[in-house]
């Protein structure tokens, strides 16, 4: 039987989850099943022949041409569902040559067609086949271009035979022709990974997210519409939406100034050995960016000596120990090995409370302490065992209280609480879970709705300016990944491939500057202050 063509629509995904759980009554916050069972480059077969149907003046002979191709293809098409892709092609070069050719259908209509074959091709494995897949490729007409399932395959076909920027054109192309193709984000991005592009890969993840986070909030709101009548709350169930504290998922390891707590150092050889450290620093660094783990070990560990002889201050040890930290951390969740977690139990002991002092070092330590203090654990998770060891793991409650700072820092940074309810979850706690579960909701629909003057006035922001920075304007591809950890990110479409970027919301001038300068060092030289009242930009 023909494959139904695969609707990577988010909504369909909702449907299947929601019919196959039944025994639960779902409530409106909780039936958004988005990405989870999604995987990179899985795709379905796009028969098309929907499309080759008898056309106006059509002759009689033709019409039969035409329907004895249509049998003839179909049959092909099953052959293909089975992994027969050899005998695939010869029953679709059949059809063109001796049916679809001499009913002289229109070359729109096989498009479908010629793609079945590139795909067959590219799917057999074989070198030589590489190139015939490409040249059916090349025949597929522009009308393609509006259709992202079409468009999705094409980026699979050519990703098969190697031809990788191709591949990405294309499922760039479906994202933008539906913002809610997950398919595409997951595939996309799992082929930045494996071509070692972090930061595209990255700033694709953080695209998907934002993605299924406004479709969250537009779903709840239809929900909300369309309910007669309220239900008894004692028959919902929250779904929960927690994710799993992993290092080798934190998005970026900033470099920080391990001067900054010490009053002065003099220019002799202290100062150098710090420069030197300095530098082995920044290359471990960039390593641990690159999953580069073992190098990044080895360059830590060099920088970590190197400032230990310059004689810089213990807070200043912070951050070499911190990344050194999470590179054997990564190493044991990356491979399985239980080696480097010693040296990261060590790192840990010796970190002070002055590392504490911003978001992202207090986020990256938490997710840290986790990680620790999860493998660590004896007896099969989940297990009376395991709870109990889990609940007294002292590692496992300082990533808790971390994570409940990092919040404190920003409330809108929604990963915290997402972690927060994954942990809950995974110890039992029900109660707490479903707390930062609302916590959560409430949390990501006033990130959305920030620029909105209503959700200003609950904030007790009435009648006063607010204060947001312009980071400047990039391309689908262009933005720096560390911007999406920025406060308050809001992105403005300009047009299909141009996006306007702003962060921070401030309530005076003086903390929107300093946050500016900020920005200005990290390399947006371009940002400029926008102020806002009512909602609308104005000038001052």
């Amino acid at each position: 039987m023909l494959k139904r063509i695969l609707k990577l629509n988010l909504l369909l995904v909702i449907v299947l989850f929601t019919t196959t759980n039944t025994i639960n009554a779902i409530s409106v916050n909780d039936s958004i099943t988005r990405t989870e069972f999604l995987k990179p480059f899985d795709w379905e077969i796009i028969s098309g022949v929907e499309k080759l149907v008898v056309s106006d003046g059509m002759s009689k002979s033709n019409v039969k041409k035409l329907n004895a191709g249509n049998t003839l293809y179909l049959s092909g098409i099953d052959k293909m569902e089975s992994g027969n892709y050899e005998e695939s092609i010869e029953i679709f070069k059949e059809t063109i040559k001796k049916y679809y050719k001499r009913a002289k259908v229109t070359p729109q209509t096989l498009d479908a067609v010629y793609l079945n074959i590139a795909l067959c091709y590219a799917n057999t494995g074989k070198q030589e086949h590489k190139v015939i897949a490409e040249r059916n490729l090349g025949f597929l007409t522009s009308k393609v271009d509006k259709d992202k399932d079409i468009s999705y395959n094409m980026g699979i076909a050519y990703y098969l035979i190697g031809e990788t920027n191709a591949a990405t054109s294309h499922l760039g192309q479906v994202i933008r022709l539906d913002e809610n193709y997950f398919q595409a984000y997951i595939t996309l991005e799992a082929i930045y990974r494996n071509n070692n592009q972090k930061e595209e890969a990255d700033r694709i993840r953080d695209r998907m997210e934002t993605a299924e986070a406004k479709l969250i909030k537009k779903t709840q709101k239809n929900k909300g519409k369309n309910k007669s009548n309220k239900k008894d709350k004692s028959n919902t169930t929250i779904v929960l939406e927690g994710v799993k504290p992993e290092v080798t998922k934190l998005n970026y390891i900033k470099t920080e100034d391990h001067f900054k707590f010490n009053k002065s150092i003099e220019k002799d050889r202290s100062a150098d050995m710090v420069q030197e450290g300095e530098r082995s620093y920044e290359e471990g660094v960039s390593y641990l960016n690159n999953g580069n783990y073992e190098e990044a070990i080895t360059s830590l560990k060099i920088a970590e000596k190197k400032l230990k002889r310059g004689k810089i201050n213990i807070h200043g040890l912070n951050y070499s120990r911190a990344n050194l930290i999470i590179a054997n951390l990564c190493v044991a969740e990356s491979t399985g090995e239980k080696s480097t977690l010693g040296q990261a139990k060590r790192g840990l002991k010796y970190l002070t409370n002055k590392l504490y002092n911003t978001r992202e070092w207090t986020y990256y330590i938490a997710v840290a302490n986790y990680s620790y203090g999860v493998r660590v654990l004896r007896g099969e998770v989940g297990s009376d065992k395991w709870l109990d060891k889990a609940k007294s793991s002292q590692y496992i409650k300082q990533s808790i209280k971390l994570l409940k700072l990092t919040y404190k820092f920003d409330k809108l940074y929604l990963p915290a609480y997402q972690n927060l309810v994954y942990i809950y979850n995974q110890l039992g706690d029900d109660k707490k879970a479903e707390k930062y579960q609302k916590i959560m909701e409430k949390r990501r629909e006033q990130l959305l709705r920030s620029l909105d003057r209503e959700e200003q006035i609950k904030m007790g922001i009435d009648g006063e300016y607010v204060f947001r920075i312009n980071l400047g304007v990039f391309g689908e591809y262009e933005a720096p990944a560390d911007m999406f950890d920025e406060p308050y990110l809001i992105t403005v479409p300009i047009n299909e491939r141009k996006t306007t970027y702003f962060s921070g919301m401030f309530y005076n001038i003086n903390d929107a500057t300093e946050y500016m300068n900020g920005m200005i060092e990290k390399g947006y030289t371009n940002c400029k202050i926008i102020p806002y009242r009512d909602g609308d930009e104005i000038d001052l």
